[in-house]
């Protein structure tokens, strides 16, 4: 099933942290936007679409790596997935994306 994810995401990750992505989808499937932590930092991401899978990496640190989150749809229409740092690929937390506004 082809997804359209235009628009505002709000995730909630296992470790605490509420993140709001800003994302555009380009026919391709590629994706630009950006990451906001609910009370923090914003910066800018990219990624990709492909079917049911989504990856997503945020630039928090400013070097062009950052936080690079990655998912599935499942049967539902739900995304949820893993996020780790890729500095610190040890330093990981499971999420799940709610409050969906289409743009």
């Amino acid at each position: 099933m082809a997804r359209n994810i235009n628009g505002q995401w709000t995730i909630t990750q296992s470790n605490g942290f509420e993140v709001v992505f800003d994302i555009v989808q380009a026919p391709n499937g590629n994706l630009h936007g950006s990451g906001r932590v609910v009370g923090g930092r914003e910066a800018n991401g990219r990624g990709k679409l492909s079917g049911d899978s989504f990856v997503f990496t945020v630039d928090w640190n400013g070097n062009g790596r950052g936080g690079r989150y990655s998912g599935r749809f499942d049967a539902g229409g739900h995304l949820s997935g893993v996020t780790f740092d890729l500095d610190h690929p040890t330093s990981q937390a499971t999420w799940f994306a709610h409050d969906f506004i289409p743009t």
